[in-house]
C-alpha cells in the first residue's frame, strides 16, 4: 500500500473500481455503493492488486502482470489471479496458441453480478444474507446510474449511438402449439450478408464445451424479495467453448452434452423466452459464447433499458410480420412483445420496424398464427427512455 493509501484507505477501492468500470459496457459512477460492493467480495490486497496491476490493460500475460504488479512474486500474482476468477473478477483461459492470458471482468455483463448469482450454491463465505445485502447494494447501484444517465442524456446518448450491439437475437422458431413459425428467407439484398446460425440448435452444435448456469436475472430478483412468475426452467444461461470451459471450472455452471442443451432450449422456446446471443468481440461475424434466454419482465437487460439506465443496441436479423387477414387485433402480440414493437391500432397489430428486434416471441403467442418473420438484418438501436424530472 503506498504512502496516500495508507492516509486515505478508500483510495484502494476507488483505484480498483476505476479498471472495473473501464472493462464493461454500463458506465457505473465510482461510488461509494460501488466500493461497497467490491468490499463485499474483494480483500484490500486484491483490490490493490487490481488497481495497480490493470490499470492500463485489461488482458495481460502472467509477464506482463509481473510488469505492472511492480515486481509482484509470480507465485503471489498466480495464487491472487485464482483467489479472483473464483470470485468471478478474473478469467484466466489460455490462448489459441497456449498462452495463458489473465482478463479483468466488469462489474456487470458479463463479469461479477452474473457470476455470483448464477450458481446452484451461493459462493464461498456467502450466505443468504449477505446476498440480499449484495443485491440491495447492486440496486442502488443501478439507480445511481439512471440518474447519471438522465443527468447528462444527451450527451450519453451520443455516446450509446457509438457503441457496438452488445447481443444478438435469434428467433424463435415455434409457436405454442408447436407449428413451425413462418419464416421468409430474403430473395434480394438486406445490407451486409453475414454467415451466422438461424437457430439456437445450430449454435449448440458447434461446440463440445457448453457450460449451463441460472438466471442470474431471476435469482437477484428472488434475493431483493420481489415476485415473478415465469413458467420456465431456471437452468437457462448457456456458454460455449472457452468460456464454458471458465464457467464450468470456476463452478458458476455445469457442463451439460449437447442433447441436454437442446432438450433446455425446447423448455425455453415453449416458455416464449427471447434468446440473446453473445458474440466474441461484441462482433457477430465472431463465434458465439453464450446465450442469455430473456423474459421481457424479469431480465435485466429489458428492465435496465425501461429503467432509463441503458440503451439498447441489438443486432437482429428478422423482423415480425402481421397478416391483416388473419389478426383479429386480440392485443396477445403488444401484451408479449418485450421491447414495445407491436401496437393494435384500428383493430390490427401493427409491428414498429425500427423497433423491432426480430425475437419472434410474437408469433409464438399469437392465437391466430397471423404473424410471421422475414430476413432483415440490422442493428436496432433504442435509447434509455427520458424520465420525467
Amino acid at each position: 500500500m503506498t504512502e496516500a493509501e495508507a492516509e486515505n484507505p478508500e483510495r484502494v477501492w476507488l483505484k480498483a473500481a476505476t479498471p472495473i468500470i473501464a472493462a464493461g459496457p454500463l458506465p457505473y459512477p465510482p461510488s461509494e455503493t460501488l466500493t461497497s460492493i467490491l468490499k463485499e467480495y474483494l480483500t484490500e490486497v486484491e483490490a490493490a492488486f487490481i488497481g495497480k496491476a490493470f490499470k492500463l490493460k485489461q488482458s495481460q500475460t502472467m509477464e506482463q502482470l509481473v510488469k505492472s504488479s511492480k515486481g509482484m512474486a509470480e507465485a503471489d500474482i498466480q495464487r491472487t489471479c485464482e483467489a479472483l476468477a473464483r470470485k468471478g473478477f478474473i478469467f484466466n483461459q489460455p490462448s489459441s496458441s497456449g498462452v495463458m492470458v489473465y482478463r479483468l471482468l466488469p462489474l456487470e455483463v458479463v463479469g461479477v453480478f452474473e457470476y455470483t448469482f448464477m450458481r446452484e450454491k451461493p459462493p464461498e463465505g456467502f450466505d443468504e444474507e449477505k446476498l440480499k445485502r449484495l443485491a440491495r447494494l447492486y440496486e442502488k447501484l443501478g439507480t445511481e446510474l439512471r440518474d447519471s444517465i438522465q443527468g447528462a442524456y444527451d450527451n450519453v446518448v451520443a455516446v450509446f449511438k457509438t457503441q457496438p450491439p452488445v447481443d444478438r437475437t435469434v428467433p424463435l422458431q415455434k409457436t405454442e402449439e408447436g407449428k413451425e413459425i413462418a419464416i421468409e428467407q430474403s430473395a434480394g439484398e438486406v445490407g451486409e450478408k453475414i454467415l451466422i446460425a438461424k437457430n439456437v440448435e445450430e449454435i449448440i452444435d458447434k461446440f463440445d464445451d457448453i457450460g449451463v448456469g441460472n438466471c442470474f436475472c431471476r435469482l437477484y430478483r428472488k434475493a431483493l424479495g420481489k415476485e415473478y412468475d415465469v413458467d420456465a426452467p431456471y437452468d437457462v444461461c448457456f456458454t460455449f467453448g472457452k468460456s464454458a470451459r471458465h464457467v464450468i471450472s470456476q463452478g458458476f455452471a455445469r457442463k451439460v452434452s449437447k442433447e441436454e442443451a437442446k432438450a433446455i432450449m425446447k423448455k425455453v422456446e415453449d416458455a416464449g423466452l427471447v434468446h440473446k446471443a453473445f458474440h466474441n468481440k461484441s462482433d457477430v461475424k465472431e463465434i458465439e459464447n453464450s446465450i442469455c434466454n430473456c423474459h421481457k419482465d424479469y431480465c435485466n437487460t429489458f428492465d435496465y433499458w425501461r429503467a432509463g439506465m441503458i440503451a439498447m443496441v441489438n443486432y437482429a436479423t428478422h423482423i415480425a410480420k402481421v397478416n391483416d387477414d388473419a389478426c383479429t387485433g386480440c392485443g396477445t402480440c403488444e401484451s408479449k412483445c418485450p421491447v414495445g414493437a407491436a401496437i393494435v391500432d384500428d383493430g390490427k397489430a401493427k409491428i414498429m420496424q425500427d423497433v423491432c428486434i426480430g425475437c419472434g416471441v410474437c408469433a409464438h403467442f399469437c392465437p391466430e398464427n397471423a404473424i410471421s418473420l422475414s430476413e432483415k438484418p440490422r442493428v436496432v438501436f433504442q435509447p434509455p427512455p427520458r424520465l420525467a424530472k
